[in-house]
């Protein structure tokens, strides 16, 4: 049912709890996951990338490429895709170019939405999608012990 399950990430444990929830589906459809982050435009930073600002590609890369030698520890194929532009703009781009079919992302219930209950980008992204958008609440835990987790593994990175 799932070939390719498209996961949205802003470098914070936040986001990266999803991965955890995610691994039983993933297993099960024998899915793979796209990684994706992305960085706002250089000039002229829109209201909705504030907070995931990258110090530099290469930085978001990193990341996305620790988090995907995580995922394939796990026993799951990822590959990872790093855009700069609209947070919701490029994850709705990233889902048609990749051939997802399910978009599972956090949400961190942000001010300022339609919703409550959902984060400005994943309301975007929930009413503008054209796959299924599965959209996680997640607890963001403090850290256990190196190695245990993505969330412990691959911390936030500071915004600048």
């Amino acid at each position: 049912m799932y070939r390719r399950i498209l996961v949205p990430l802003d470098g914070s444990a936040l986001a990266a709890g999803v991965l955890e929830h995610l691994l039983a589906l993933a297993r099960r459809y024998r899915a793979q996951l796209i990684l994706l982050t992305v960085g706002p435009p250089a000039a002229g930073e829109s209201r909705a990338a504030r907070g995931t600002h990258w110090p530099s590609t290469f930085e978001a890369e990193a990341y996305l490429l620790r988090l995907r030698d995580w995922v394939r520890a796990q026993g799951l194929e990822a590959r990872v895709v790093v855009r700069i532009g609209d947070p919701a703009a490029e994850i709705l781009a990233c889902a048609e170019r990749e051939g997802a079919d399910l978009i599972v992302m956090a949400s961190r219930g942000g001010g300022g939405t339609p919703s409550p209950f959902l984060g400005s980008v994943a309301a975007r992204v929930l009413r503008a999608a054209t796959v299924p958008v599965l959209v996680l609440r997640v607890a963001a835990a403090p850290p256990p012990s190196r190695g245990e987790g993505p969330a412990v593994t691959f911390p936030a990175l500071a915004p600048s």
